[in-house]
């Protein structure tokens, strides 16, 4: 698994007694995955230090670095580390009530390059916004803005900010390439390769300080 982090004092905020970064890996941890690529900025001193406590000593944790040169970039980044087979891609501001075993087996069925994992919201404007066609994705608008053409055609599925993929997604991806939102999954639904899973437990991202005050308040 691939975790990439923006900003480490949001990946170590607490909720309800765990930190964001916890609660992943317990779920990391259920489905017997062991090795965790953490892509994060160098001076993440705070995050390396709380990593390398006992509780954690069964995961292989390797560091990549995150230039925030975007998602596709940081991925990129973490390549040279990645086993020859599947891989998952969480964000790290991204709190999911999510079976990984359940989500690969998924992943696996469909055989596809990709599978996002989507949720439902009220309000799905702020977010990249996912059109599916069963289990496929056929579209997909990051955030796009009110007034737009893209606004017309929205539904309530977002992007949820978790992702399985095959090695062969690095075909789509090279030196240059920035962002997979804008230069890789447009590529992908062209070519079919793309798919959805529709996540039916909690889903939090804590990016910004109003969406932490909410996962805050949430029993």
């Amino acid at each position: 698994a691939v975790i990439l982090v923006g900003d480490e004092q949001k990946t170590l905020t607490k909720l309800h007694g765990e930190t964001a970064i916890e609660k992943m890996l317990a779920k990391l941890k259920k489905a017997s995955i062991k090795k965790v690529i953490i892509c994060c900025k160098e001076e993440s001193i705070q995050l390396k230090k709380f990593l390398s406590k006992k509780q954690f000593s069964e995961f292989n944790f390797i560091y990549t670095k995150n230039e925030h040169k975007g998602t596709a970039a940081s991925l990129y980044e973490c390549k040279k580390h990645l086993d020859p087979g599947t891989f998952l891609l969480i964000y790290g501001d991204v709190i999911a009530d999510i079976d990984f075993v359940d989500f690969l087996d998924f992943h696996k069925n469909h055989h596809g390059v990709a599978t996002m994992v989507i949720t439902s919201i009220a309000d799905p404007l702020p977010w990249g916004i996912v059109r599916v066609k069963r289990d496929l994705v056929t579209d997909f608008f990051e955030k796009p803005k009110p007034g737009s053409s893209n606004e017309q055609r929205l539904t309530n599925l977002i992007n949820a900010g978790i992702y399985a993929f095959e090695p062969q997604i690095f075909s789509y991806i090279n030196e240059k390439t920035k962002n997979l939102e804008d230069e890789v999954f447009p590529k992908m639904i062209k070519s079919k390769e793309f798919h959805a899973y529709l996540l039916d437990g909690i889903w939090f991202n804590i990016s910004r300080q109003n969406l932490l005050e909410r996962a805050l308040k949430y029993e």
